[in-house]
Parts: C-alpha cells; structure tokens; sequence
C-alpha cells in the first residue's frame, strides 16, 4: 500500500516539526493542494522566518498523526461482542454518506448489509466523535452485541475481504525487509522508517482483528509487527 503525497508530506512535517517550503515543493505541482487540505484541517501552520516560508506541524496535527498511528496499539484481544453502526443518512446527501463510509472503513469496520457497518473492536468513542464532526443527531446508531459462534464464519466472510488484506500484509512484508537491508546507509532513515511505520499503520486500519479461530494466516500480522519493532529503532 504506497502513501499519497499528503500523507508523505504530512509524515515529513511530523517528523521534523517545521519545515522550508521549498523542501516540500519536492512533490512538485501536488505541493499546492496538498498544503491547502492540511491547512483546512487544521493540522499546520504557516510562518515566515527571514523571508523564508514554512509549515509547522500544531497540536491538532500531532493528535490525528496519533488516531492514524492508533491500530498500531490495538492488543487485538477479542471480548466476544461485535459492534454494528447503521446509518441513516438519505441517498440524496451523497456527499456525507461516502464520507461517512470512509471514516468507518479506516476505523476497520466492515460492510455487514446495506447501510449496516461491523467491527468486533471497542469504537464506541470514535463513533460518537463522528456524530458530533457530522453533527448527525442520531442518524449514526451504534449496538453491542453478544457474539453467536454459528453466525461468526458468515459474518465475517460478508464484511471482509481477508485474502486482500493477508495481500496487503505480504507486499509490507516483503517491502519493509527490503528496506532494513539498507536503511543503515539510507540518509533519510527515520523518515523512510516513518513512511513504512504509517503504511502498516493504514493496512491495520483494515484489518478487523479477527478471533483467532478465525485467522489462517496470522504469522503475516507476527511478521509485520516484528517488522513495526525493527524500524521504531530508526525512527525515533
């Protein structure tokens, strides 16, 4: 899974905390846009010192670089209670809708049925600070519920595509060994580290943490993460 310029960008503010405009033109004519969209966030700041244009990463910056990096710190532990979100937000606010969507698939969430999101992880909090970022006054409804061992299999296999993500962690895999081969004589180490770190961090956001029961390839997420503890050492 590559980055895309914004979050390549956005990584390189974090890891340095200010940087010169004219070292992020490096991306070229997607610079602009790209700036644009962290200063609509709210995540930078820019500043003139000497003539000289920067962009600093602020606070609210640091918190959304922590929710991305969050899966990383998921245990994975199951308390045998999946968590559904239905939404009830018309068709003709088509806008909010993919939005909303997005949102639930990066906290992990799967698509159960029309309209109805699953996950068997605790987002109870990231929901209810959805429905006050949307100011959706109830029509983002959020359940518990206890598991049933005979519908688990069919619930899992209608929300997820798990061979994508078992893909996904194989091409992590393969890129992060590739790049500790060499990371020793890489200039840029702990910026290259932190790129991987949130690739991995994406592709956890993915991944539902199934039951254990119910995962076949579990070593590729071990490997992943012995691969996540090998570059923390470079990029602290």
């Amino acid at each position: 899974m590559s980055l895309s310029p914004m979050q390549e960008v956005f990584i390189l503010l974090e890891d340095e905390k200010e940087v010169p405009l004219y070292r992020l033109n490096r991306w070229g004519k997607q610079t602009r846009g790209v700036l644009a969209k962290l200063k609509k966030f709210g995540w930078v700041n820019r500043t003139i010192n000497s003539g000289e244009i920067y962009y600093k990463i602020n606070d609210k910056g640091e918190k959304a670089i922590d929710r991305f990096l969050k899966p990383l710190k998921v245990s994975g532990q199951w308390d045998g209670r999946w968590r559904l979100v239905m939404l009830n937000v018309p068709e003709s606010n088509r806008g909010l809708r993919d939005k909303l969507r997005r949102d639930l698939s990066r906290l992990g969430l799967g698509l159960l049925q029309a309209s109805v999101w699953i996950t068997p992880n605790d987002i109870q909090d990231d929901i209810e600070q959805l429905s006050e970022k949307y100011h959706l006054h109830g029509a983002l409804k959020f359940f518990e519920v206890t598991r049933n061992q005979n519908l688990d299999k069919t619930i899992i296999e209608k929300a997820w595509n798990t061979s994508d993500i078992s893909d996904l962690y194989k091409k992590f895999n393969f890129q992060a060994a590739r790049v500790l081969k060499t990371i020793d004589r890489d200039p840029n180490q702990r910026f290259t580290a932190k790129k991987l770190i949130f690739e991995l961090a994406l592709i956890m956001q993915k991944d539902p943490y199934l039951p254990t029961e119910f995962r076949d390839k579990d070593e590729l997420r071990y490997q992943a993460y012995e691969f996540y503890q090998a570059l923390r050492v470079y990029a602290v």
